[in-house]
């Protein structure tokens, strides 16, 4: 297609001009030299025709489609030929209203996209439901997004749903709108869907006590948990004067009493026994007594005097808070906690009340509470032996402006520390400042100090990788390539890679199967460094699911090399990373690399809500322990 052209030099950016890399020579070869320039679709001052073929720069070729189905779909909705949003900020695609109804909107997502692994140009498309903004979060809603079926549970068939409602998008709607113009050619949408080969990594394998491998984690946990807690435990329950009854319910679900039939007992399931001559009680109510935070924390600080040597863990019976909102009192009293060096465990009131409430949950809260202890439940078997695993991530206190925009107020950044058997082994902070040229200074350093500590601690470490979630910024992943290089030139023997892991993204893949799903820890590749993979889906000989599965992550690889086995090991890491979390038997399947760090960023701005002022990082280095679980 022809466009045209002139060297670009630094001026500012302006609407309707590209600025991209470009051939120098008219005449292309293989290693011509490129060079920057203004590129637009129609004349302009001192620009020269050229004729631009899409394999010379993919991006550009995306970012003209982009510009075209956008004044494509400007016109039609200018005509009432369909309703639609455009979207055109860091994130560019276009949402038609399929559906307007009370609750949202039922809308088709449609994003420009090149597929580098078969060389396409396209569209992506994904169904999503926008909730209204006044409208309160239902049972109706999550119907209406697929998430849960006509009865209210899980929706096993929420893959077959989509597809069938994005399928029907295709033939109903996109179709009959005709050719997209681009250039000067028309370009027809195709009815069918690109297929792409897929592979499977191998499934997760736990181990436990004695090297006992098994497939399934409680029927490992009760043969015997990897690792004990390294003291004896202390447990002391917090709770109201008139919650009493609660907080005995909770003792006896924990010692097997409550739920016999799905838990029976610290003790049975993680040789951690819990009795009354190891709990003690502390009486608070939050909304009656200002200085509740007070009482507690001296309360706790004599309890810690009184016993150091035991592992002192809380269980707080939360009356304050209700299903997915965390109430303030709830966060004070983990503040407290927190601020001690005690691990907390919450427990809704309304949980324990209610009929059945804690059947299904109290082995998960056990299990919690085991790990908080400091005891291992489990390894999972990992792919590459002698790998240090860093998650990185971050808690800005971002703050919104008159007129709209956002400026950073304090930067704080820390690590996780993982091996690939997805022990935890520590967090640290990464920086810690209101000044934006120090936070890049502390973030590389810091990067660079804490591996190094891994190291000099006396582990073989062979390879070391960086999971950092997709929001990073560009400038936040150029100071980490940055710590990399630095380490790279210290230590030659060790591998370092970067893995940019996206949980929420725009990418939907089914497989041909009857409920569309595909098998558990398959991938698909899209380029040379990005890649698909299923963390949770079918299992072979078990072709059914009972709940909903979830969409693939999506997962890019930076300063890996080109060693395709070394990249399908890390993918195997990630996946197996995804089975280590000890929140809870039927955890969310994402890497704990990321996960982890997304619960720590939560509880951090909770805590600075409380008090801006906080050591956040000195009351981190007091825990050995996951306490964010």
């Amino acid at each position: 297609m022809q466009v045209f052209r002139r060297k670009f030099n630094g001026e500012r950016r302006e609407d309707g001009y590209f600025i991209a890399k470009l051939p120098v020579n008219t005449l292309v070869g293989k290693d011509d030299p490129y060079s920057t320039y203004w590129i637009a679709l129609s004349q302009f001052a001192d620009s020269q025709p050229y004729t631009f073929c899409a394999h010379e720069n993919p991006r550009l070729m995306t970012s003209i489609i982009w510009h075209q189905f956008r004044g494509w779909i400007h016109h039609l909705v200018s005509k009432d030929v369909i309703r639609a949003d455009v979207i055109d900020r860091y994130e560019k695609f276009v949402s038609f209203i399929i559906e307007d109804l009370p609750e949202g909107q039922r809308v088709i997502r449609v994003f420009p996209y090149y597929l580098e692994i078969t060389k396409q140009y396209g569209l992506l498309l994904d169904f999503s439901f926008r909730k209204k903004p006044f409208v309160p979060f239902s049972k109706k809603i999550q119907q209406l997004s697929f998430s849960i079926d006509r009865t209210g549970k899980s929706n096993a068939n929420s893959y077959l749903d989509r597809l069938n409602y994005i399928s029907a998008f295709v033939q109903n709607t996109l179709l009959p709108l005709g050719s997209i113009p681009i250039g000067d050619q028309q370009h027809q949408i195709s009815a069918h869907f690109t297929s792409l080969d897929s592979q499977e990594l191998n499934g997760r394998t736990y181990i436990f006590g004695n090297g006992h491998e098994d497939y399934d984690k409680i029927r490992g946990i009760k043969t015997q948990p990897y690792a004990l807690p390294p003291k004896e435990p202390l447990f002391v329950f917090v709770f109201k004067n008139t919650e009493k009854a609660s907080g005995n319910e909770l003792f006896r679900a924990m010692i097997g009493k409550g739920y016999p039939s799905t838990f029976s007992g610290m003790k049975e399931w993680f040789s951690c026994d819990i009795n009354t001559s190891n709990v003690l009680s502390i009486m608070i109510d939050f909304d009656s007594d200002a200085n509740a935070p007070k009482a507690l924390s001296y309360g706790l600080t004599d309890i810690l005097a009184k016993n150091p040597d035991k592992q002192i863990i809380g269980l707080f019976i939360d009356s304050y808070s209700h299903l997915n909102s965390r109430s303030d009192n709830y966060t004070r009293a983990k503040q407290v906690f927190f601020l001690l060096g005690i691990p907390l465990q919450v427990v809704r009131n309304d949980r324990i009340i209610a009929s059945d409430g804690l059947k299904w949950a109290i082995s998960g809260i056990g299990l919690q509470v085991f790990a908080k202890l400091g005891g291992i439940p489990w390894l999972v078997k990992p792919s590459t032996s002698n790998c240090l695993i860093f998650g990185i991530g971050k808690a800005h206190d971002i703050q919104k402006q008159r007129d709209g925009t956002s400026t950073v107020k304090k930067f704080f950044a820390y690590s996780v520390c993982f091996d690939s058997t997805g022990v935890y082994r520590s967090i640290g902070v990464l920086c810690d400042t209101d000044s934006k040229a120090k936070y890049y200074s502390d973030l590389e350093n810091n990067i660079i100090n804490q591996i190094e500590e891994r190291i000099r601690s006396g582990h073989i470490v062979t390879d070391c990788v960086i999971h950092t979630p997709f929001r990073m910024r560009n400038d936040e992943m150029t100071t980490i390539k940055k710590s990399i290089d630095a380490l790279q030139q210290r230590h030659s023997e060790i591998s370092f890679t970067v893995m940019r892991i996206n949980v929420k993204n725009r990418f939907f893949g089914f497989a041909h199967n009857n409920l569309k799903i595909p098998y558990e820890s398959s991938y698909v590749k899209l380029s040379e460094k990005e890649y698909l993979v299923w963390f949770e889906g079918l299992h072979h000989g078990r072709e059914y699911v009972n709940k909903r599965i979830a969409n693939p992550t999506y997962i890019e690889f930076f300063y890996a090399g080109s060693n395709y086995a070394k990249t399908i090991r890390l993918l195997q890491d990630a996946v197996n990373l995804a089975g280590a979390s000890w929140r809870g038997f039927n955890a969310k399947l994402e890497p704990i690399s990321t996960f982890y760090p997304q619960l720590i960023a939560g509880f951090i701005r909770d805590f600075r809500k409380l008090d801006p002022n906080q050591d956040v990082g000195q009351a981190l280095s007091q825990f050995d322990t996951p306490w964010f679980l």
